[in-house]
């Protein structure tokens, strides 16, 4: 989930091929003042079984390590091989995509409608956008509450959302990798302090609501979060170049060569992935079974 995290797929869809989903959402429901006054009665062992504690430190800190290793990473890699990795990320996209709009219930009208509404607006908003960063405080917060849905609402990247709002290089290729550097620490703190404030706002908030749709509204909420991801495609598109003077893009077909194919190997690679995860959360669900 950390790794994803920080690629433009939602680790909310991560999670549910990996089959913890739902678990993590009730974890994270079960953080109320309801479960919190046990500490205050000194009622310890109590809050962690009814927060599953154990459980959600574990997967948070495997969420921070993922997130870390992959920015550290990704610096590197979007310096040199900047076309193979936004091809890489096309192929993690349409693969999610189609992994979600598997696990619908129903397929009918209503929900292609909503699928299409969603893809529409997205892809106006993806192909408008020429985004710049913003470090202040109140924007990084923001971006926090926004860019973390990711994680709890399948079908949403919140990376694909730092990319709309024009901080994504700044929190994921330099805020995070400064971490692990003592002489950048500071730096990278002073930015990821305000936007983590922000994240918990949202996971603690978008939990009781995304509880609720997929328990009153499953199928229809996918369909418009799939919509939403599919249209966000102009956002990672490699051949593109920002127009400085108006808000949009600029784009244009790729010219037929040796670069042309290996990213779209690097895109095969992607839906890959995706599909080796979904076949490894299928084979454990059959031991478990």
């Amino acid at each position: 989930m950390g790794v994803v995290n920080v690629l433009p797929v939602s680790s909310g869809t991560i999670s549910l091929i990996l089959g913890v989903f739902e678990r993590f959402v009730n974890s994270i429901k079960s953080l109320n003042h309801k479960n919190f006054k046990l500490l205050f009665e000194h009622r310890r062992s109590e809050f962690v079984r009814r927060t599953d504690l154990k459980f959600l430190s574990i997967l948070m800190f495997g969420v921070l390590v993922g997130m870390v290793l992959t920015a550290v990473f990704l610096k590197s890699v979007f310096s040199s091989h900047e076309v193979y990795t936004w091809s890489f990320f096309i192929g993690l996209i349409v693969a999610s995509v189609i992994y979600i709009l598997k696990t619908l219930e129903k397929v009918n009208l209503k929900m292609v409608l909503l699928l299409v509404l969603g893809t529409s607006v997205s892809f106006l908003l993806s192909i408008r956008s020429n985004p710049v960063s913003n470090d202040s405080f109140g924007y990084l917060f923001l971006c926090g509450i926004i860019g973390t849905t990711g994680m709890v609402v399948p079908g949403i990247s919140g990376s694909h959302l730092m990319l709309l709002m024009g901080n994504y290089e700044l929190i994921v290729t330099e805020a995070i990798p400064n971490l692990t550097h003592w002489g950048t620490l500071g730096e990278g703190l002073k930015t990821l302090l305000p936007f983590a404030l922000g994240a918990i706002v949202s996971i603690v908030m978008f939990s009781h609501l995304l509880s609720w749709l997929m328990k009153e509204w499953r199928d229809e909420t996918l369909s418009v979060l799939s919509g939403f991801m599919l249209g966000s495609l102009p956002v990672v598109y490699p051949w593109k170049t920002a127009n400085p003077d108006v808000s949009e893009y600029i784009f244009s077909w790729p010219p037929f060569s040796s670069e042309l194919l290996v990213a779209v190997v690097f895109a095969l690679l992607g839906a890959g992935l995706v599909l080796l995860l979904e076949t490894l959360a299928k084979r454990k669900k059959s031991v478990v079974r």
